[in-house]
């Protein structure tokens, strides 16, 4: 409720995202606000977009730039959109069935591929206990990311409950480059990460990878603070102006704005 009277009188400040990565928001509050979806859309506006997206989860739900890859395919060139989980990815490629430019790839991404473990929610065991419809959003590398979230929603919840709560799938796991090339893709123009924690080690990859694309956003809030701190120092390093909010960092490259490549 807080949240939506803010928007509604134009308040911006957001105390988290203070707190969070002061260096990056104390700068943001000097310049111009730039939400990440209007920056894709003017980039956009000029070229079409080749986007990659780590964690799609189903393309719909709380997704920045799934409005515009379903129904603006002038604007997108290529899309790569990655989802391990596989009720998720059900869901994302019957969304994209009819939609040629689009890949929908499942799998994982790590530097080395094979498989690992991903550990994600039982959905109809963690509506019941907790009294709310929870969705499959939830998934990670780390166990102890999925307990420390059920955790904070309920903090009397036993250890034996979390195991009737977390499960366990193996999945397959691919590189940044190979699953481009699934896709027949050389570059990226957007990068869009949500990997429940995962965020810093998959930005680390893709820049690793030689990856620089013009807008970049990832999910900081279950980083560390250091973590946070770095990755920031990086790409600023790399020439990204960036913004963040209590969620979410994103990034535009300096001189990849509105210009002609």
């Amino acid at each position: 409720m807080i949240r939506r009277l803010k928007r509604r009188l134009g308040i911006r400040f957001s105390t988290k995202a203070l707190k969070r990565n002061p260096g990056v928001y104390l700068r943001q509050l000097l310049r111009r606000h730039r939400s990440f979806p209007d920056l894709v859309t003017e980039l956009a506006a000029t070229q079409p977009v080749a986007i990659v997206q780590v964690g799609a989860n189903d393309g719909s739900s709380n997704d920045p730039l799934g409005e515009m890859i379903l129904h603006r395919p002038e604007r997108v060139s290529r899309a790569l959109l990655i989802e391990p989980q596989q009720s998720a990815f059900e869901r994302l490629a019957a969304r994209y069935a009819e939609a040629p430019h689009v890949t929908c790839l499942n799998a994982a991404i790590d530097r080395e591929p094979g498989e690992r473990a991903i550990y994600s929610t039982d959905m109809a065991a963690a509506s019941e206990r907790l009294g709310r419809k929870i969705s499959d959003g939830l998934a990670s590398f780390s166990r102890a990311h999925l307990e420390n979230a059920f955790r904070n929603a309920c903090p009397a919840i036993a250890d034996a409950e979390l195991d009737q709560l977390i499960t366990e799938t193996p999945v397959p796991v691919t590189t940044i480059r190979q699953a481009m090339a699934t896709a027949g893709m050389r570059d990226a123009d957007v990068l869009l990460v949500d990997t429940e924690g995962f965020d810093a080690e998959i930005m680390a990859m893709a820049l690793e990878a030689g990856l620089r694309p013009s807008l970049l956003q990832f999910e900081h809030a279950h980083l560390d603070a250091a973590t946070r701190r770095a990755l920031a120092g990086r790409l600023r390093r790399e020439g990204y102006r960036l913004w963040a909010s209590h969620l979410d960092m994103w990034g535009q490259r300096v001189g990849t704005g509105t210009s002609p490549r």
